[in-house]
């Protein structure tokens, strides 16, 4: 049971009015909060963020994934009536399907083609309900891929190609191959979790010396967690090439795209478009409407459509819009609405890791 507005809720209050239970002042009051509970919105009309809500998104550079709630809240802060989302350089996706499950009718744009292709392909999967053995996508996804296999694929305007800049690229740069030296035992790590693959758990143990057993759990998640396990319970934490072993980065990142099975409720409020922000038709009442943008952060490193990004031009548009438009940025000359913690992996100094302080702009 969900209701949308105010006025359902009114509705059925009247409806309790009416029935047996109108004297039994506590037997009300218990009704009343059980439907509050199912609602989005509270009694002043306002979106309400429950707290189990997912976080979804694909693997990107840049991703809102930890602060989409966040800053979801803020933007509904100032426009507590909005219906609807446009999400103009759309990245990862993670707002949109943020903002999606918070039942907001949604609009994902993004300039990066080979993305919004693998956005539409997963619903189209979703919808059509096509698996494969292994999760979401066909079984040749789930083979494990060299650095030999990523540099072809990687320049590949395919579905493949996509899969793997996400899976398999260093910090999600989508250009450079996620692993080093150690990719042999990543291999082999792999094999071991996905494939139960005897030989290679064999020849893992033979080369590093370790014991680590294949586990009887039914998915392949569950295993790449019993792995993590086994290698940190066993302290083989002095062995080099084991130090990063128990990561396995790439299924990771694959386990977050499998997650994204759970958003076929969402493909009725869910379009996409491959356009440049500013080319996105929006003709939805004013104040029922949110506009967020998140464009390649001034003065940092390079997302594969931004390196020509006109700034200026932003900000005019920015400033210009009759709508109330929200800006994420680091550094941009506008009015601050909101200041979050935010771990940056990125940045032009070469530090891996950096707490820094993502900002949230309003052009009001």
């Amino acid at each position: 049971m969900t209701f949308n507005k105010y006025h359902d809720f009114l509705a059925i209050l009247d409806n309790v009015n009416h029935c047996k239970l109108k004297k039994d002042k506590s037997i009300c009051q218990c009704l009343t909060m059980l439907i509050l509970q199912k609602m989005k919105y509270d009694l002043l009309g306002n979106i309400v963020i429950p707290k189990d809500i997912k976080n979804f998104n694909i693997p990107y550079m840049g991703s809102k994934n930890k602060i989409a709630v966040d800053l979801l809240r803020e933007m509904l802060k100032v426009k507590p009536r909005a219906k609807y989302f446009y999400d103009l350089c759309g990245g990862g996706g993670s707002m949109s399907f943020t903002a999606s499950q918070l039942g907001l009718k949604t609009h994902y744009n993004e300039l990066q083609t080979s993305l919004v292709k693998f956005i539409d392909y997963i619903f189209n999967r979703l919808e059509k309900g096509l698996k494969g053995q292994y999760g979401l996508f066909p079984d040749d996804f789930y083979k494990f891929i060299d650095r030999e296999e990523f540099m072809k694929l990687k320049n590949e305007d395919s579905i493949k190609g996509q899969f793997a800049r996400i899976c398999y690229s260093f910090g999600n740069n989508q250009k450079d191959y996620l692993f080093g030296d150690i990719e042999k035992t990543k291999h082999l790590a792999y094999d071991i979790v996905m494939f139960r693959c005897e030989k290679s758990l064999k020849e893992l143990n033979n080369l590093l010396g370790t014991d680590i057993k294949i586990s009887n759990l039914p998915t392949w998640n569950e295993r790449r967690l019993n792995f993590a396990k086994q290698v940190k319970d066993r302290k083989y934490h002095e062995i080099e090439q084991l130090q990063r072993l128990e990561q396995l980065e790439q299924l990771r990142q694959l386990q977050q795209l499998q997650q994204l099975q759970q958003l076929e409720r969402l493909q009725p409020i869910f379009t996409t478009s491959n356009l440049s922000y500013k080319e996105v038709k929006i003709d939805t009442p004013i104040d029922e409407t949110i506009i967020y943008i998140d464009p390649p952060y001034r003065n940092t490193a390079k997302y594969i459509e931004g390196k020509d990004f006109n700034y200026k031009e932003l900000d005019q548009w920015f400033l210009d819009n009759k709508y109330t438009c929200f800006m994420s940025e680091y550094n941009a000359p506008h009015k601050v609405l909101f200041e979050i913690d935010k771990l940056s992996l990125f940045d032009n100094s070469k530090e891996k890791k950096k707490v820094v302080k993502e900002k949230l702009y309003i052009n009001q």
